[in-house]
């Protein structure tokens, strides 16, 4: 999460932001919400080797993986339908000194949710004495305080809203949103 925060209408506070690329131009935006806060021209970015997912619906996993790749963002996308099989693929990499460059976890999984997922790739972090690899929680849960303060354990991480909406053009839309979030970061964290 970035340090600069500014002020959020729909929040009602200021709020660490995220950078975004869409429509050629770089945005910034609510960390907790999505509000576009701010708006100026788009940088070149670098694919990542390996972005590493989690989600339990299969339409969400399917597009997220093909807009990852279309749009150049990753190499390489390993995609899991819970957080045990997320852990597991994430053990394996390490293991196999592969790299992951980001995770994007669903919050509410079967088998193990997105939160548990996170603390025991983190803990295999440790044990592997890797750095800490960004986490992207990307569910139709409400940004609470209680999430935040989860946020704020596994930092790097950051939250993005798919919405609740079972509609799959809304969906495309989100993870268009999703996307431009992520090639963003990969800006900003180049620099």
């Amino acid at each position: 999460m970035a340090d600069e925060k500014k002020y959020c209408l729909c929040c009602g506070e200021k709020v660490p932001v995220n950078k975004i690329t869409r429509d050629g131009k770089l945005e910034q935006t609510c960390v907790y919400c999505g509000f576009v806060l701010d708006v100026a021209m788009e940088e070149e970015s670098q694919a990542a080797e390996c972005i590493v997912t989690a989600d339990d619906a299969e339409l969400t996993r399917d597009l997220l993986k093909g807009m990852l790749v279309k749009k150049k963002l990753a190499q390489s996308v390993v995609s899991t339908q819970n957080g045990q099989e997320f852990v597991a693929a994430f053990t394996k990499k390490l293991a196999a000194n592969e790299p992951v460059d980001m995770v994007i976890l669903d919050l509410e999984m079967p088998v193990m949710d997105g939160v548990t997922a996170a603390r025991v790739m983190r803990a295999v972090e440790g044990n592997y004495g890797a750095e800490k690899v960004p986490i992207l929680f990307f569910s139709a849960r409400k940004c609470d305080e209680a999430l935040k303060q989860q946020l704020s354990l596994f930092s790097p991480a950051s939250y993005v809203n798919k919405g609740s909406d079972s509609d799959p053009a809304k969906l495309v839309e989100r993870i268009d949103q999703l996307i431009g979030y992520l090639l963003g970061k990969r800006k900003t964290a180049a620099s």
